[in-house]
């Protein structure tokens, strides 16, 4: 924790004065279904132009004239970023934005992404966003191929359900690259957006409103029970968050002279549920709200997205690509570094996994009969665990009090609660005998007692104590087009990968399975090389 706050520090010192955040998104396609996955990849610019790694997320929301239909949190790693969301299926037909800011960003049109989304399930359109045309008078739209500072090789021509080789080569430095192959059906009708070389050209972004976010999100939320506001500090309150399933991430923050708190994390990930526990000074019962992070900007209305017979095919293609592929989303594959929380880093902890042990009713019982190295004792009438460790001469002593005492990661300050808690529903016990700082506050050991199937959630926490769903920052994730299921191959997207790693003068293989239907596919690239010059290309390939 202490590099924690020095690295803060150290960003704060020496971020510019003047320089903010620009992002640039870009997305899989361009057309989906209401229910699809987007796989994003993001690049994060100062004013200039150039690579911006200090601010480590930056948030997305998929945006019409009738308000935010999708919201999604994307970390960031030296500038760039790589996640995905699913469109909700109640989303409305219509053409949306895409937009990413940070909290030294603004959201802004530079950089966004335009979207056309499809519901084949409702009638639900966005407001004056669909216009009809006759199926003669449909044009969809198709980009051109372009081959600028990088190339994309592929035979124009290639079998169903065939093995073949896609080939990015022609790079003058390394480069760093997004690649996506999918299926051209004719339901783009948006032009694309100028692209990364546009965008760096383009004009600064708005300054935000909030403090950056160096090392990870900052959750913000209120006090609400106790009386606040004042200098009175008998009024303030200490809360402590924690998640289940990781014993890293726990954070306490105090509030404010206003009843507000800011817990400074090291991202997140995944959607996860919080525990959230306020302690007064004076003993008064109060809980927290978390705030949200998005700011709901308003944009232009879009051009309307036309819907003709013509495209009847296609959308009935589509939805069955879609029902097929609705579990795929387990055969991603995660490969970009997170920047991780330090609160256990580099402490070894002792183990011990339960079903190696003949088994006892009680955590009472288990700590008497094999976890010997943590006792229950009562003070004040009520249990209170107690960690044995040894001064290295034999001899040993007890640890009584500053006991980080946890069940899934989720701090438990009332331990009685473990005393009688049901042993049989434990898996393995973790135990750090070393102190950690936490907050401004010295622990002098960790103890995370892991469930079978995150049952912390379900113990009787007193009033002062909150249980919320929590949407946390997008795991990095890649799609290698893996054939699923038993059916046809009716995969609409053959490949993404939202940050390659590109040899200079060499050339990246990418291995690609064709689907079992024909048609056009179009592969397309872009980035950046280590000088920050843009590339991109965009190649047309037909499947027969």
């Amino acid at each position: 924790m202490k590099r924690f706050t020095l690295s803060i520090l150290l960003c704060l010192l020496l971020v510019p004065a003047r320089s903010q955040d620009r992002l640039y998104v870009a997305t899989d396609r361009q057309a989906y279904l209401a229910g699809d996955p987007v796989y994003c990849s993001l690049f994060c610019t100062d004013d200039s132009g150039r690579r911006n790694g200090f601010s480590a997320v930056s948030y997305l929301e998929l945006i019409s004239t009738d308000g935010t239909v999708a919201e999604a949190k994307v970390a960031l790693f030296n500038g760039r970023g790589a996640g995905f969301f699913r469109i909700p299926a109640s989303t409305p037909t219509g053409n949306y934005r895409l937009v990413a800011y940070t909290a030294r960003s603004q959201a802004v049109l530079e950089g966004s992404r335009m979207l056309s989304i499809y519901n084949t399930y409702s009638r639900a359109r966005v407001k004056d966003g669909v216009s009809f045309v006759p199926a003669d008078d449909y044009r969809p739209y198709s980009a051109p191929e372009t081959q600028d500072g990088v190339q994309l090789s592929l035979p124009a021509r290639v079998r169903q359900d065939k093995d073949v080789t896609l080939v990015v080569s022609g790079l003058a430095q390394k480069a760093d690259l997004w690649v996506s192959v999918f299926h051209e059906d004719g339901l783009e009708q948006l032009p694309a957006s100028e692209g990364l070389a546009g965008f760096q050209h383009g004009k600064p972004a708005g300054k935000g409103d909030r403090p950056g976010e160096y090392e990870g999100e900052i959750i913000y939320a209120t006090v609400e029970g106790l009386v606040s506001g004042g200098s009175n500090r008998d009024d303030q309150a200490t809360a402590i968050l924690s998640t289940a399933g990781s014993p890293a991430n726990v954070y306490v923050g105090r509030s404010d002279e206003d009843g507000r708190i800011s817990f400074y994390t090291g991202n997140i990930f995944g959607d996860r549920e919080l525990v959230c526990e306020v302690f007064s000074i004076l003993g008064k019962q109060g809980y927290i709200n978390l705030a949200s992070p998005f700011t709901h900007p308003e944009v232009p209305a879009a051009a309307p997205l036309v819907l003709s017979q013509a495209q009847q095919s296609a959308l009935v293609s589509r939805k069955a690509a879609l029902q097929a592929e609705s579990t795929q989303l387990d055969t991603l594959v995660r490969f970009l570094p997170k920047r991780e929380d330090l609160l256990l880093d580099g402490i070894t902890p002792i183990h011990y996994h339960l079903d190696d042990y003949t088994r006892f009713p009680t955590v009472r019982e288990v700590c008497v009969e094999i976890v010997n190295v943590l006792q229950f004792s009562r003070v004040n009438k009520e249990w209170t665990l107690r960690m044995v460790v040894s001064d290295g001469t034999d001899s040993r002593r007890f640890l009584q009090d500053h006991i980080l005492v946890m069940m899934d990661g989720v701090v438990l300050p009332d331990q009685a609660v473990l005393a009688d808690f049901d042993a049989m529903l434990l898996d393995d016990v973790y135990i750090y005998q070393q102190a950690v700082a936490l907050g401004g506050v010295i622990y002098n050991g960790v103890v995370n007692f892991v469930t079978k199937k995150n049952y912390v959630t379900a113990l009787p926490f007193p009033d002062n104590v909150r249980v919320v769903d929590f949407k946390g920052v997008s795991y990095p994730v890649a799609y290698p087009g893996e054939v699923g299921g038993s059916g046809p191959d009716r995969r609409q997207l053959l490949y993404w990968n939202p940050a390659l790693e590109a040899p200079a003068a060499g050339s990246v293989r990418i291995p690609l399975h064709t689907p079992a239907y024909p048609g056009r596919f179009r592969a397309k690239v872009e980035g950046w090389l280590e000088d920050g010059t843009p590339v991109s290309a965009s190649y047309c390939f037909e499947v027969e």
